[in-house]
């Protein structure tokens, strides 16, 4: 099952083309021969494009099969008006306008639209003004260069009120089919395989439909029949593929971000904006002398510049909404960022420092202790104390350990209070903390030390009244010369058992073997 669904896609897009490689050979069949009855292809071109169209939404079902339906009946008054054009061709007699074959082509043309509109909506999703403006400006622009060459000639002939209206309006629903296509291409999203040939066949039919009409209006007769025969019949071709490929079964998606619009195409509708003005100054078909259609013209860049106007005010909107959106973003980008580098600073403290007592802890001490110590010299030496507290294990026997902790952080309040703001307080653990005593003479370490024994004299306040009384042994190791953090906090540790085990709450000097 899985190497037939593999395979399915595949299959399908054989047949897709197949088909245009058959319509192909038909075309150039078409161009390179002479008989009349070549002028029959274009509606077998046609009509084939009705078959396909039917099965290719029965074979691939899109989201949406009537916008397909409505085209595959529009296909079939186009094929039958070929039909009546190709049998006139080959009997060699004029066809006659206006005629069956032009009602049937108008009323194929109106079912074209009525199906482009409703796939352009599926396509698009919900309406966006900035596209609509976009299409609208191509299609006036379209429309100055429509009247100019095909619709002002046609006024100023001799046709009679029916042939008139008929000749006119060909160029009126090429115009219309324009602003659909146009839409399509400015608000879909989606460009699938499907999605081109259809935007193909639109634009090729449209390109055949201005050769023939713009130089039969300005000459007289068209030019380049052929040209514009084979047009037809690859546009055919290609409406007819783009339902018979698979991906015309993928949901529609709107374009992103349609207020924006791209430097290609504002270059584009500012040029579409010029061919006014252009227009009146190379004076084509003498239009300056003929105030009506000067009039028309100018008209047409008004409402051209007016839709520029509306446009670039969309614009403009989309700019601000965007730079409130970066400010936004740049807002939050800074907040998070504040956030990550409290969040650092707090993760920091927490490697660093001891999380019941707010001290430093031997990371840090660590840290401190080897630059302080590369500092020392004779005159200013620097001393490390490692402090025990004495009778701490009494008060947690008898008092609690919550006691035991609220002593602690007690002990290391009075600590702090009792030390100059350049010194370190650490806590290593249990009942052991350290001091960092930078830039003092010997003889100043000796009172500092006597400071800190006499800091625990008075008795801990707990709660509950409860009150305890420790005291603490010292280990100092003064340092005036340059030493490892790890010798240092060795001897230090070394002075302190001394201290210790001469009576406690006293202080030792470490005094390094002679």
């Amino acid at each position: 099952m899985a190497k037939v669904r593999a395979g399915l896609p595949a299959g399908r897009e054989a047949a897709v083309w197949a088909y245009l490689a058959a319509g192909t050979s038909v075309v150039v069949t078409f161009l390179v021969t002479s008989s009349p009855a070549r002028y029959m292809l274009g509606a077998l071109i046609s009509a084939s494009a009705v078959f396909a169209i039917l099965a290719g939404v029965a074979r691939n079902k899109p989201p949406s099969v009537l916008p397909w339906y409505l085209f595959a009946a529009a296909m079939a008054p186009f094929a039958a008006a070929d039909t009546i054009w190709g049998l006139y061709q080959v009997r060699g007699a004029d066809v006659p306008f206006p005629g069956v074959a032009d009602l049937l082509y108008l009323g194929s043309y109106l079912l074209f639209t009525a199906g482009l509109v409703i796939l352009a909506r599926q396509q698009a999703g919900r309406l966006h003004w900035a596209g609509l403006l976009d299409a609208g400006i191509v299609t006036m622009g379209f429309a100055t260069l429509s009247w100019a060459f095909i619709i002002a000639p046609y006024l100023r002939s001799q046709l009679s009120v029916w042939p008139l209206v008929v000749s006119v309006a060909y160029p009126v629903t090429d115009l219309v089919l324009l602003s659909m296509v146009a839409r399509l291409v400015f608000t879909t999203g989606t460009r699938t395989p499907s999605f081109l040939m259809c935007v193909g066949w639109l634009l090729v039919l449209l390109v055949a439909d201005g050769l023939y009409y713009g130089t039969q209006a300005t000459y007289g007769n068209a030019v380049a029949e052929n040209a514009s025969e084979a047009g037809w019949m690859v546009s055919s071709l290609l409406l007819g593929a783009a339902a018979l490929h698979s991906s015309v079964a993928r949901p529609p998606r709107p374009a992103e971000d349609q207020e924006r619009m791209p430097r290609r195409r504002l270059s584009i509708l500012i040029a579409l904006i010029m061919t006014g003005p252009l227009i009146v100054l190379a004076d084509v078909g003498g239009i300056r002398d003929q105030p009506m259609h000067v009039t028309v013209i100018v008209g047409m860049m008004a409402a051209l510049s007016l839709l520029l106007v509306v446009r670039i005010a969309f614009l403009a909107q989309y700019a601000q909404e965007r730079a409130t959106a970066a400010r936004t973003r740049a807002y939050a980008l800074a907040a998070s960022l504040r956030e990550q580098e409290e969040l650092q600073k707090q993760l920091s403290h927490q490697v660093t420092h001891d999380p019941l007592t707010g001290l430093a802890n031997r990371v840090l001490l660590n840290e401190r202790l080897e630059p302080a110590l590369n500092r020392c010299s004779a005159v200013a030496c620097a001393g490390l104390l490692m402090l025990d507290l004495d009778g701490f294990k009494d008060v947690n026997d008898t008092l609690g350990h919550f006691a035991g902790d609220e002593l602690l952080v007690d002990v290391a309040r009075r600590l702090t209070s009792r030390v100059r703001e350049q010194d370190l307080v650490a806590r290593l653990g249990g009942d052991e903390f350290a001091l960092l005593v930078e830039g003092v003479h010997a003889s100043t370490l000796h009172d500092y030390v006597t400071r800190i024994l006499d800091s625990f004299k008075d008795p801990f306040i707990l709660a509950h009244g409860r009150s305890a009384h420790v005291t603490t042994s010292i280990g100092v190791r003064s340092i005036t010369r340059p030493t490892t953090p790890a010798e240092a906090l060795r001897d230090a540790d070394t002075a302190l058992y001394r201290a210790k085990t001469a009576g406690k709450n006293q202080a030792a000097f470490f005094e390094s073997p002679q």
